[in-house]
C-alpha cells in the first residue's frame, strides 16, 4: 500500500542514509532466532540440517520458480547450509544493519500498517485531520478564473471612477465575442483595447462562490461557458473584467470513499505520534549529543 511504502521509505532513509540522530536507551531483547520458521501451521519438515528444519514451503516456492521437485529440495537444503555457515557473520555491521532494518519494517507493516485502518484508531487526531482535508473530496462547485483590473484607489474622485469604468467597458467589449479565453489571452486583449492603462492581472485558483468577493463571485458564477468573459464589474478594488478558466464540479461522495482517500495521508501524519507512544510505553529515555550533532554540519 502507498502509505506503507512511504513510511518504510522514511525509516530506511533515516536508518541507512543518516544513521540514528539520537541515542535510545531501552531493554535489550533476545537475538533474532536463527531457525527458519514454518510458513503455516500445515507446513512440514522435509529434511533437517544439523537438526534444523528444511520446510516443505521452501521446496514449493522453488518449484514454482521452475525447479524440479528434486532440484528444489536440494536448493532449500543448500540454503539452510549457507544460513548456518553465515552465522559467523552475524556480527558484521552490514548484517546487523540489515537485520535491524528488517525488524523495523516488519513492526511497521504489522503493528502500524495493518493495525491502523479505521478512523477510531487515531482518536482525536482523525477528527482534526478530517476537518482539514474533507473539503478536497466533498465540496460545492469551484471555479477558477483570471481577471484584468483597472484599479480605483479608496477615496478616488468621481472622475477617476468614471475613467476606470470606461476603460473596463472598452476591454469588456473587446473580449465579449471571444471564446476559449485564458488568463494570458485576456491580458493581451485588454492591453490592446486600453493601451497605456495600468492593469492589475491575476490567475485565481478554483474557489467556491462564498470564498470570493461578492461582486466578483456573482459575475463569475453567472457565466455559462468556460473561456468566456464578464462585462465590466465593480469590485472593492476597482473595475474588473473576469474570465472563467476552469471548473471543479460539486462532489458529495459516500463517507466510506472519503475515509479511504484520506487514510493514507493521515497514517503518514500520525506515524510520529505512534512512535512517541511506543517510547512512552517502554519508558525510553532519549539523549542527544549536541557536540556530535554540531559536527554533522561539516559533513559533505
Amino acid at each position: 500500500m502507498r502509505a506503507l511504502a512511504i513510511i518504510v521509505a522514511i525509516i530506511l532513509a533515516i536508518i541507512v542514509g543518516c544513521g540514528s540522530p539520537r541515542s535510545v536507551e531501552t531493554r535489550q531483547g533476545p537475538p533474532a532466532p536463527l531457525v527458519a520458521p514454518a510458513a503455516s501451521p500445515d507446513d512440514v519438515v522435509v529434511a533437517t540440517v544439523n537438526g534444523k528444519p528444511v520446510w516443505g514451503s521452501c521446496v514449493t516456492v522453488q518449484a514454482r520458480r521452475g525447479a524440479t521437485k528434486h532440484a528444489a529440495l536440494e536448493q532449500c537444503i543448500d540454503f539452510e547450509l549457507l544460513a548456518q555457515r553465515a552465522v559467523g557473520h552475524a556480527g558484521d555491521a552490514e548484517v546487523r544493519l540489515a537485520t535491524h532494518t528488517a525488524m523495523v519494517s516488519a513492526l511497521v507493516a504489522g503493528a502500524y500498517e495493518d493495525g491502523y485502518t479505521q478512523p477510531g484508531q487515531f482518536g482525536a487526531f482523525w477528527t482534526t485531520a478530517y476537518k482539514k482535508g474533507v473539503f478536497h473530496y466533498r465540496h460545492e462547485n469551484y471555479r477558477a478564473s483570471a481577471y484584468v483590473r483597472v484599479v480605483v484607489p479608496a477615496g478616488a474622485s468621481g472622475a477617476v471612477e468614471a475613467d476606470a469604468k470606461a476603460k473596463a467597458e472598452r476591454i469588456a467589449a473587446a473580449v465579449a465575442p471571444e471564446t476559449g479565453l485564458l488568463g494570458s489571452s485576456l491580458l493581451a486583449l485588454a492591453q490592446a483595447a486600453a493601451p497605456g492603462t495600468k492593469l492589475d492581472h491575476e490567475e485565481v485558483p478554483a474557489y467556491r462562490e462564498g470564498a470570493l468577493d461578492d461582486h466578483y463571485a456573482k459575475a463569475l458564477f453567472a457565466l455559462t461557458q468556460i473561456g468566456r468573459a464578464t462585462g465590466a464589474v465593480r469590485t472593492k478594488w476597482g473595475w474588473d473584467v473576469i474570465v472563467w478558466t476552469d471548473d471543479v464540479p460539486a462532489a458529495d461522495p459516500p463517507e466510506a470513499d472519503i475515509t479511504a482517500a484520506l487514510l493514507p495521508d493521515i497514517k503518514i501524519a500520525y506515524f510520529g505520534r505512534w512512535v512517541d507512544g511506543i517510547a512512552r510505553s517502554l519508558g525510553v529515555r532519549v539523549t542527544l549529543d549536541k557536540d556530535n550533532i554540531a559536527k554533522l554540519e561539516d559533513l559533505p
